[in-house]
């Protein structure tokens, strides 16, 4: 065979693996799901980007967003290390909580969040606006920056 087809072959297997099973988080063994309009591959650095209506569902976790790039732990490993979103970015767990906001920062293996610029974070009835929000997602513990205009209802 020659040298492109391999290589197309490579980057074609590496995208069913990335879209087709997701990817596997060998911690948890949680499954990571997307979609998106467009989706680039830079298989030597191990980054998946996605753009237009991304959606990225991990575990009970999902996250909205325009931009969205993954970092992986390397070439040949589909787990995903880092998550890092941009624009329109909404972010749930599910059940009870969301948050919206311009920036968004997981670390998968830490189980952290951070979302910065404009962050507004529902539980509820109660909205809590910030610039700045930092979700441990183990504990599920917030910890906000710059409040403003937030009210608490039961």
């Amino acid at each position: 065979m020659n040298k492109p087809l391999l290589s197309f072959i490579n980057i074609f297997l590496f995208l069913l693996l990335f879209h087709g099973a997701g990817l596997s988080s060998e911690v948890k063994r949680e499954v990571l799901k997307f979609s998106s309009d467009t989706a680039q591959i830079k298989k030597s650095d191990g980054i998946l980007h996605l753009s237009g209506e991304v959606k990225i569902s991990y575990g009970q976790y999902v996250i909205r967003s325009d931009l969205l790039m993954a970092k992986t732990n390397g070439i040949d490993s589909p787990k995903v290390k880092i998550i890092e979103a941009n624009k329109n970015i909404y972010f749930t767990n599910n059940k009870d909580i969301s948050a919206k906001g311009d920036k968004l920062f997981m670390d998968v293996d830490k189980n952290f969040v951070s979302i910065e610029g404009n962050v507004e974070f529902s539980q509820g009835k109660s909205i809590i606006r910030a610039e700045k929000i930092n979700v441990d997602l183990a504990t599920e513990t917030v910890d906000f920056e710059g409040i403003k205009d937030s009210y608490l209802k039961k």
